[in-house]
């Protein structure tokens, strides 16, 4: 069936993975400075946006031990083709995760930034042991004055009900 009739076919679902995800026990699932829910990690974005908080900020970001031990075994790039080592992914990762930081600080630090709504630009996608939500957009009130589709912080990650920024992005 074609678009132009109004009526098409969904797409097939993805093929599985070409790679196993090994699943990691609880006790190695751990998130230090995460939030509770995504409504947590909005409201702790908030203060820390209005604070000035940089630590605040970077505590609420994967760090290199959660991407090394969670992220990183389930993410493509770790497997073959491409067989990318940590080291590789994360140089290329944290630098620019740091820029959108800073750039987010000097756009809407200490100003009264108040999140109405998130959404994500794909669905969500299960790694086993994490969910990612990639592509965040945001509505907000900025000093009062409604701004949408800002991008406030890029991908989120969730580990059981924990929730932590990927990144912040730096354009």
């Amino acid at each position: 069936m074609s678009e132009e009739s109004g009526d098409f076919e969904a797409p097939a679902d993805p093929p599985e993975r070409p790679y196993r995800i090994e699943r990691l026990p609880p006790s190695e699932l751990r998130l230090s400075a995460a939030a509770n829910s995504l409504d947590d990690l909005v409201l702790t974005l908030e203060v820390a946006l209005a604070e000035r908080d940089t630590t605040r900020l970077l505590d609420l970001m994967i760090d290199e031990r959660e991407y090394r031990e969670i992220l990183y075994p389930a993410f493509p790039a770790a497997h073959p083709p491409i067989n990318a080592r940590f080291e590789t992914l994360w140089v290329t990762h944290f630098p620019d995760a740091y820029r959108g930081l800073m750039r987010l600080l000097a756009d809407y630090g200490g100003r009264d930034v108040r999140i109405l709504g998130v959404r994500f630009d794909r669905p969500d996608q299960d790694f086993v042991n994490f969910k990612l939500h990639e592509g965040s957009r945001v509505d907000a009130e900025i000093d009062g004055v409604r701004e949408d589709d800002l991008r406030l912080f890029g991908s989120v990650v969730r580990v059981g009900d924990r929730w932590k920024v990927l990144s912040y992005p730096d354009d």
